[in-house]
């Protein structure tokens, strides 16, 4: 990645041999990483005499600089502590409380939701929207039984 420099003004990487890598993912997950993926064009790796110093490809395609986010030094827990610490953040986190809070204590405590049963992102999420879809469905009963 020291090979690449960084234009700002345009949100592009140029690879060693001069050529633009454009942003082709704003955010890939791997490894517990976040990254934002920059491509080059095809043909501009067909006749490279530095490819191989490139990052990722396969040699079919063209290659791609997965930059980790924050990679900048930049702490980005820090930041959304400063966030939170703001005048306007206090205020929109102590709603959390009366707004947000109530729903997980409801699905931890009256349905039973202590972990999730099943395994896997994609079934995870599914149980996650049932338990949802039950507190709602409860809470529009409640509200035409008063």
């Amino acid at each position: 990645m020291e090979d690449f420099s960084y234009d700002e003004e345009e949100n592009k990487y140029i690879c060693p041999n001069g050529k633009r890598l454009r942003m082709g993912v704003k955010r890939h997950a791997a490894a517990n990483t976040a990254y934002r993926i920059y491509r080059a064009e095809e043909q501009d790796c067909g006749d490279c005499t530095v490819k191989n110093r490139c990052i990722y490809g396969n040699g079919r395609g063209p290659k791609s600089l997965m930059v980790p986010l924050g990679a900048d030094g930049i702490n980005l827990s820090k930041l959304m502590v400063e966030k939170i610490k703001s005048e306007q953040g206090q205020k929109i986190y102590t709603r959390r409380i009366a707004i947000i809070e109530p729903v997980f204590a409801n699905l931890r405590t009256q349905k039973r939701m202590d972990r999730f049963t099943l395994r896997g992102k994609a079934k995870v999420n599914i149980q996650w929207m049932l338990y949802c879809m039950v507190h709602n469905i409860e809470k529009i009963a409640h509200a035409m039984a008063a």
